[in-house]
């Protein structure tokens, strides 16, 4: 039997966590960001795991303007202590997050947790759109085969949401895999990169805000549409 979305209120699309991780294909994730609101404000956070990007990382601090801190896996544990301790459900764009952080955390209770707790949003995103728009049909796009038809970046555009092409899918973990042969080249120095790297890495990241903030934005247009459709009927 397909997997099925669990009800969720808007109130709860609201508070909840939105997670998104970045990185090549070939290696663990390289950062992961982490959204979420408290009333109208916003807390973002990206969590850079893969030390060779620390240098990188710290450019783009708070400190800096940027939202990024040098990170490990077990420093991700903070998302499950803030789902719990403030009541909120965790949502990722299909299962790869749940997958990741089940593999990578060094924590067994940890790893439990994550498998049991990361939201698959694409079941949410699935049911909303045969609802709403049952005469779009998704096909699978040639250049991302292994994505599969229900890729994020379509939803956005059924639900107008904007993302400057810039930022948009397919070159996020090029532009990691740029940074980090480019720090190593240099020495860990970020300062030393060429202006070109240093833009990259700011793009990788703004990918991952679009990402995160995008998806919140679907996530809520779903459980809007569902209670409305649940007081008609």
């Amino acid at each position: 039997m397909a997997a099925k979305a669990k009800p969720l209120t808007l109130s709860e699309a609201e508070r909840a966590i939105y997670i998104d991780f970045e990185g090549t294909a070939v290696d663990p994730p390289s950062l992961l960001g982490v959204l979420s609101y408290g009333g109208n404000r916003r807390h973002f956070v990206q969590y850079v795991m893969e030390e060779e990007l620390w240098p990188a990382a710290d450019a783009k601090s708070p400190d800096h303007g940027g939202n990024c801190r040098p990170a490990t896996w077990a420093d991700l544990a903070e998302v499950r202590r803030q789902a719990e301790t403030e009541n909120r459900r965790v949502f990722a764009w299909s299962t790869h997050e749940a997958t990741a952080l089940e593999e990578h955390v060094p924590d067994e209770d940890d790893k439990k947790w994550f498998a049991a707790n990361v939201e698959n949003a694409r079941l949410n995103a699935k049911a909303w759109k045969k609802a709403n728009h049952p005469d779009v049909v998704f096909k699978k796009d040639p250049k991302y085969p292994y994505a599969g038809r229900h890729q994020l970046h379509k939803y956005f555009k059924l639900i107008d949401y904007p993302v400057p092409k810039a930022f948009g899918p397919g070159n996020a973990a090029q532009r990691i895999r740029y940074v980090r042969e480019m720090l190593n080249r240099r020495g860990g120095d970020y300062l030393a990169l060429t202006g070109t790297a240093k833009g990259k890495w700011t793009k990788a990241l703004k990918h991952n805000w679009y990402d995160c903030d995008g998806l919140r934005t679907l996530i809520l247009v779903c459980a809007a549409d569902l209670e409305t459709r649940s007081a008609d009927g």
